[in-house]
């Protein structure tokens, strides 16, 4: 049986004004992949409850199927967090006791290392290799690729900050090099904004497709038509995924993901002396474990040991 799961406080009268607006401001206040995962997550747990009402033990019950089935920690963590934003949603009691958090914190634990470690960073070396070889195609799509590719890599972006840029969110610098205003990202749903830095490079990577395409206003990276034509669309996720993934193929490089530019660059940084903070604020990470994880290797080749004992 398929249920219907609502990411929307339940209201008495629906046609209430004061309702509406407040069921879209809690709308608001999670990012729209978030709010897809959350859905999905819930719909995906009901349907193995098969109507049994969800209590503490059954959802413990539940994130131990999903670990014994391969999903990593962070894929199995996505359930408690939206039963939870359900629960209060709808003014439940918390189905998550003692039993769910322990066995949670066990498959943390136990799995620490599942579903990571396999993305490989794609480093300013392999940006160039994949812009070559983006430009070569003689395509508008390779123009867009490019640009893309600089883009996230030199701003850290995922790709979902990355294909909502618009062209008036760039600007171009009197030495050449650029900012773009970051509007909204993961870790900033209240829109405060960030000011990114852009290379010259990057710069002149986004005008060559703008000149290319004959736009300077609206999305920056559009989907492609058949016959090699651009879209006035907004490239999707999706899209920017393949593209990333096809491109480091081309050039001999394996096991990317969206996340590579935005690892290769803080891989880099690392490598040259950036610390964890600076890693932390590049990179827009709400706490250091995850710059701190993706650069451990470059952090192990320049501390205290491989500087004070490496010639012994």
């Amino acid at each position: 049986m398929r249920r219907n799961i609502s990411l929307q406080p339940a209201f008495d009268n629906k046609a209430d004004p004061l309702s509406i607006d407040v069921a879209r401001l809690v709308q608001a206040s999670i990012a729209p992949n978030t709010a897809k995962a959350y859905g999905d997550a819930l719909r995906r747990l009901f349907e193995y409850l098969d109507e049994q009402p969800l209590a503490d033990d059954l959802l413990a019950g539940y994130l131990a199927h999903l670990y014994t089935r391969g999903l990593a920690p962070a894929s199995v963590t996505v359930v408690v967090q939206a039963v939870r934003f359900w629960e209060k949603l709808e003014h439940r009691p918390s189905s998550v006791g003692p039993l769910t958090s322990r066995t949670l914190a066990g498959i943390r634990r136990d799995g620490r290392n599942r579903g990571r470690g396999q993305v490989t960073g794609l480093t300013r070396e392999a940006v160039n290799l994949m812009v070559q070889n983006a430009i070569g195609t003689n395509t508008l799509a390779g123009l867009r690729d490019a640009a893309l590719f600089r883009v996230m890599s030199d701003a850290l972006l995922r790709i979902g900050e990355a294909v909502a840029i618009d062209c008036e969110h760039v600007t171009t610098g009197s030495d050449g090099s650029g900012r773009l205003m970051l509007l909204r990202s993961k870790t900033d749903q209240e829109g405060k904004g960030a000011s990114l830095f852009l290379t010259a490079r990057t710069v002149d990577a986004i005008q060559q497709l703008e000149q290319g395409a004959g736009y300077s206003a609206g999305p920056l990276f559009r989907r492609m038509l058949k016959g090699g034509r651009m879209s006035d669309d907004r490239l999707t996720v999706d899209g920017a995924r393949l593209a990333i993934k096809a491109s480091a193929e081309q050039v001999g490089i394996k096991g990317v993901s969206g996340h590579s530019l935005r690892i290769g660059t803080a891989q880099e940084l690392a490598q040259r002396g950036a610390t964890l903070v600076e890693l932390q604020n590049a990179g827009r990470w709400t706490d250091s474990q995850m710059p701190a994880y993706y650069t451990r290797e470059q952090a192990a080749s320049r501390g205290a040991v491989a500087r004070l004992l490496g010639t012994d």
